[in-house]
């Protein structure tokens, strides 16, 4: 499957001060980061909440579980922030990560109320 040409909502974000887009994906869990970001935001071990195993897209990932500040900016009104689960995905050798961030719904997307147009493709989102 080609995964670039899948329909899917893509939501901008900024995960700390790193500025990105994210799937949004109702069924699944955390905020699962492209494996970059810990480089990019210093994460440090000490702040782990521990390790997971995922299933993503059919391939098994391990990874570390940390507790992040996600930002969503507003095109119109005021942005949002909260803090969330993040899932970051460790990769070992051979794997490789061919996906896009997803906001998952237990662990993230659930501390907001959100809708979606998709007729338009827009992500509506504010406080519970």
């Amino acid at each position: 499957m080609d995964h670039t040409t899948t329909p899917r909502i893509i939501v901008a974000v900024q995960i700390g001060d790193f500025q990105t887009q994210a799937a949004v994906d109702t069924g699944g869990v955390y905020l699962v980061c492209d494996p970059e970001i810990p480089e990019l935001l210093d994460l440090e071990q000490s702040t782990s909440l521990g390790m997971d195993d995922l299933v993503i897209r059919g391939y098994k990932y391990r990874g570390q579980l940390y507790r992040l500040p996600i930002k969503f900016p507003a095109e119109e009104g005021e942005g949002f922030e909260l803090e969330v689960t993040a899932f970051i995905p460790r990769l070992g050798p051979g794997q490789e990560w061919h996906f896009p961030s997803f906001l998952g719904l237990q662990g993230c997307l659930e501390f907001l109320r959100f809708a979606v147009d998709p007729g338009a493709n827009i992500f509506y989102f504010g406080p519970l």
